[in-house]
């Protein structure tokens, strides 16, 4: 499946940057010839940004120097000082797997060599006498630097690096760091560099003015670099701007001479996740040691990958492009203020794919073609997330006969013996503990109704923190923050909701009979006189009677906005896990089923179609054809000429309804109108 919506990053921009076509041995011309700018790519979960920096990792990894990072899979600073290692951070192990990835070896292009700013990660490793995590520290980083950047071939002297630097120390005094520090140097400057590699290493580092030594030799220098990174907080910073500038100042070494008159292939960074503290920080230094060395670029091609929108004025500088419209690279200058970092970076969403596109994937040969009906249902089930794409398309790929899969049959698709919305909830929230919690809550219409589930369903220990635990998640996962629904996030609230109606009522992790945890959750919104919202659950468990004659005795009330509001809160109710749902639902929405309602006038009968209809439609699985759209319009006319005052807004839905939910989307008079003119959440339909 090709990278749909995506393919003008790997095809286009990244080989304009890096100069190399990115599936053959073939130049391209590289633009901008100077100063390249970074490439920020983001998205929601799900979006592919992932997805894209793998395919130009394995597109160049064994062409071009590339380092593929992930800026989630490091410690944060309060976990690296509570385990009290202060010769590590976030940002010198992000540097280290840079390190490892731009000096891995490249066929047909050879090695880099990084010697500035591999000395200087040597020199912060250094561990003080006696601190045996500080030494494991430093023995698993330079073990992996030594054999990853091929400096030594010899494994086992390249594990026993501690005993070494410890062989080369004459006496320790009072100093418990500083003679590790220097013999730590010595020992790799001597033994893994070149005379004149040592030398500019030597010289780079005794030029810099703001090293707290007042000896300027060069052993002082490196000496001081490492005290001041165990130091912590602002001086760690300090220490590891320096670390920034040693990897570009190698990399412009590496690209002078023949490789920069030869436009060489330029070296490729991919940094995943640059969300999170330690990729934030990585990134802004980055950015702000070029603005400062702007006079002399560097020829690193950044690409970072962010979980949804940049936030805030962080990057307010930087240019914003669309897939759809990358623009030449040739003329690319620096915008914004000057001296902003942020003018040296592009950002670039990675939208859903939209409806046609997701046609075309799921168009997977004459013989077994899936229908339109069912990729229209995909598309609305997932709102275009790749992820959820792309897991229905290995399922129905792997289908005995999709072109037979039914709409309503989609989320009982497997792959590989896993049930779809298995495979999506593990890659949208793969702690397992979490998903449970999430799973469970994700009928609730808010706080409360959360807190209620948990009080009902889950352990005394589990109770109380449950729902604060999946807030903050949600909230650190940049999902939409909790409110009604208490799960904001359509797709997600959809899987979720599918794996809740899937378990058995006998499940122990915990527990989740549907009929009676929507009766408590009917009991909980009664008792609070939230009628509308008692209904959704009343309709969810499979017992529509109640809500539809609600319905019908609230129609004649004077407020007929908020009569359209509570029809749609009611309908939106996720369907009971009974597998005949979608063909009774739609008998009584046609007529089918009138004579059940005995005693009942024409009003009541059409508004109990007018509710299975909407119910039918708005369900995330549904594809409500031109029919059942038409009857919808049709009962809504029906029921203004039946209203004395409110025809008018009736009148206006039979016109709207049907179009909304074709698109789909939350119909304009049923979004809710909170106090003080603010509206509700008019999502549109997953």
């Amino acid at each position: 499946m090709t990278l749909y919506g995506r393919d003008a990053v790997l095809r286009e921009l990244v080989p304009r940057m890096v100069g190399l076509h990115h599936t053959k041995r073939k130049a391209v011309r590289q633009e901008p010839r100077d100063e390249v700018p970074a490439v920020l790519l983001h998205g929601g979960h799900g979006s592919g940004r992932t997805a894209v920096l793998d395919a130009l990792r394995e597109a160049y990894a064994d062409r071009v120097p590339v380092a593929a990072v992930d800026c989630a899979g490091v410690r944060d600073d309060d976990a690296v000082d509570g385990a009290a290692v202060s010769n590590t951070s976030p940002v010198a192990e992000l540097l280290t797997g840079l390190a490892r990835g731009l000096s891995a070896h490249c066929p047909g292009f050879g090695r880099l060599r990084l010697p500035r700013l591999l000395t200087g990660l040597v020199a912060v490793s250094a561990w003080h006498r006696g601190e045996l995590d500080e030494q494991a520290c430093a023995r698993e980083r330079v073990e992996a630097l030594l054999t990853d950047c091929g400096l030594e071939k010899n494994p086992e002297r390249a594990r026993n690096w501690p005993g070494d630097v410890l062989d080369r120390i004459g006496g320790w005094g009072t100093d418990e760091l500083g003679p590790v520090a220097a013999a730590s140097v010595q020992l790799f400057t001597d033994r893994y560099l070149g005379f004149r590699e040592n030398r500019a290493v030597r010289q780079w580092y005794g030029g810099l003015a703001d090293v707290p030594t007042s000896q300027q030799d060069d052993n002082h220098v490196l000496t001081a670099l490492c005290r001041a990174f165990h130091l912590g907080e602002g001086m760690r910073r300090r220490i590891e701007v320096h670390l920034v500038e040693a990897l570009l100042e190698d990399l412009r070494a590496a690209y002078t001479g023949w490789r920069h008159l030869n436009a060489a292939p330029r070296p490729l960074a991919l940094l995943d996740n640059v969300h999170t503290a330690a990729g934030t920080e990585l990134l802004d230094l980055l950015l702000a040691r070029r603005v400062t060395a702007a006079e002399r670029p560097d020829p690193l091609v950044v690409v970072a990958a962010t979980l949804g929108e940049p936030h805030g004025d962080r990057y307010a500088g930087a240019a914003r492009w669309t897939a759809a419209n990358v623009p030449g690279l040739r003329e690319w200058r620096r915008g914004g203020e000057p001296g902003d970092p942020a003018a040296g970076l592009v950002t670039l969403p990675l939208p859903p794919l939209d409806a046609d596109e997701l046609l075309s994937m799921m168009h997977v040969g004459e013989e077994r073609a899936v229908r339109q009906e069912v990729a229209r249902a995909v598309h609305r089930f997932t709102g275009g997330s790749p992820l959820g794409c792309r897991i229905f398309y290995d399922a129905l790929d792997a289908a005995p006969e999709p072109a037979a899969v039914e709409p309503h049959e989609l989320t009982r698709l497997r792959l590989a013996g896993e049930h779809v919305t298995e495979l999506m909830l593990a890659a949208l929230v793969p702690d397992a503990g979490l998903s449970s919690y999430l799973v469970l809550l994700s009928v609730a219409q808010d706080a409360a109704a959360a807190r209620a589930l948990a009080g009902a369903y889950l352990t005394r220990d589990h109770q109380a923190g449950a729902v604060e635990e999946a807030r903050s998640h949600l909230r650190d996962e940049r999902w939409p923050q909790p409110g009604r629904p208490f799960v904001g996030d359509d797709f997600l609230r959809a899987v979720l909701v599918d794996e809740l109606r899937r378990r058995p009522a006998d499940a122990t992790d915990p527990p989740q009979p549907w009929p009676e945890l929507h009766e408590l959750l009917r009991r909980h919104h009664e008792d609070r006189g939230e009628h509308a919202a008692a209904h959704h659950h009343e309709l969810a468990a499979g017992r529509p009677a109640e809500p539809a004659r609600w319905l019908a005795e609230t129609l004649h009330g004077p407020a007929t906005d908020r009569w359209l509001t509570d029809l749609w809160h009611i309908a939106r109710a996720p369907h009971p896990p009974d597998p005949a749902w979608a063909d009774v639902c739609r008998a009584t929405a046609s007529g089918e089923r009138d004579g059940t309602l005995a005693g009942a006038d024409s009003v009541a009968r059409s508004v109990n179609r007018l509710l299975h209809a909407v119910w039918y439609a708005a369900d995330p699985l549904s594809v409500p054809d031109a029919h059942l759209r038409g009857r919808i319009g049709r009962e809504l006319d029906f029921l203004s000429f039946e209203h004395p005052t409110g025809g008018r807004a009736l009148y206006a839905a039979s016109q709207d309804w049907p179009a909304a939910l074709k698109e789909p989307r939350t119909p304009d008079s049923a979004v809710e109108r909170r106090e003080g003119g603010e509206e509700g959440r008019g999502h549109a339909i997953p």
